[in-house]
């Protein structure tokens, strides 16, 4: 039986809000009088970007692993990610949700940065340069001039929020340093690399991946970002469009051969993701670079 999942152009549950480029909320996250545990189902944001400031008090995060949460912590949830969240009574915090074109307008001049913020991350090991509640701080600021009518205020705005990005970007820096050495990422990418090869697309997933290598799948995300700038997810679909690559332009076969070369379960399955990928259908793509190939040894 599948479950659906629910999708929200605002905050969880608002199922009201229109899709806006400046689309942005704080809220808090307060303890509640009840005894028993209490969440958000597992649930996306196509558009938007999430912060969660959680304070105090015990929580559980899903993405789609279960991960228990040691507060003062910062869940990063970047836009287009199924997640969930369980809190005891006791939990409280802050949330900040922008849209992720607002994000890419703040952070236009540092792409690096932006690419930093695109998967999801859980910090709760801070330090003397970025404490958590230099954190709170500014998200504390942020919620004051959003709901203030002061001149100037988006340009406010949008310099709290530089401020924030860049401490958190430094955060993340920190961490990797500290936690990651160059030899042991480029060792966990290598074996990634060769589980790839050896499975079929799409017969795992990256969650199953992770486990295999006695990580998690955050951490896969991470090594991998830090390894070659893309997610986990990405270095899979490339790999698969590389071998396809490979076989359009160096032999005879079919799309419908090479489709089964690759594993996949029809040509048709095949052919679709290809064309997401490039652009192209593989047959197409074929055509065009013996073309490109013929021009070349011609001129």
């Amino acid at each position: 039986m599948t479950t659906n999942i629910a999708s929200y152009n605002g905050i969880y549950g608002d199922r009201k809000a229109q899709l806006s480029h400046d689309y942005l909320q704080s809220q808090l996250i307060v303890p509640r009088l009840r005894l028993t545990d209490w969440g958000l189902k597992p649930h996306l944001h196509e558009n938007l970007f999430q912060l969660f400031f959680l304070e105090a008090g015990r929580a559980t995060f899903e993405a789609p692993e279960m991960v228990e949460l040691v507060t003062p912590c910062l869940v990063i949830i970047p836009a287009n990610t199924v997640h969930g969240f369980t809190f005891s009574p006791q939990v409280q915090g802050r949330t900040l949700t922008l849209s992720e074109a607002l994000l890419d307008t703040i952070l236009q001049a540092t792409p690096g940065v932006l690419v930093e913020l695109n998967s999801v991350h859980i910090l709760s090991d801070f330090n003397s340069e970025v404490t958590f509640a230099d954190l709170q701080a500014l998200e504390q600021r942020i919620h004051e001039e959003i709901n203030s009518e002061l001149p100037g205020k988006q340009l406010a705005l949008n310099g709290y929020f530089k401020l924030l990005f860049v401490k958190i970007f430094r955060l993340l820096h920190h961490n990797r340093r500290k936690q990651e050495s160059p030899n042991r990422a480029l060792h966990y990418y290598r074996e990634f690399q060769k589980a790839i090869a050896r499975t079929a697309p799409f017969e795992k997933k990256i969650s199953e991946f992770a486990q295999e290598l006695k990580i998690t799948q955050v951490h896969l995300n991470r090594i991998c970002q830090a390894v070659k700038g893309k997610t986990a997810q990405q270095i899979v679909q490339a790999h698969t469009i590389r071998k396809a690559h490979n076989y359009l332009l160096y032999t005879s076969l079919s799309v419908a051969e090479i489709a089964y070369e690759l594993r996949f379960v029809d040509p048709g399955y095949f052919t679709r993701f290809f064309r997401k990928q490039t652009g192209l259908a593989p047959g197409a793509y074929r055509t065009k670079a013996y073309r490109s190939d013929s021009t070349t040894h011609n001129s």
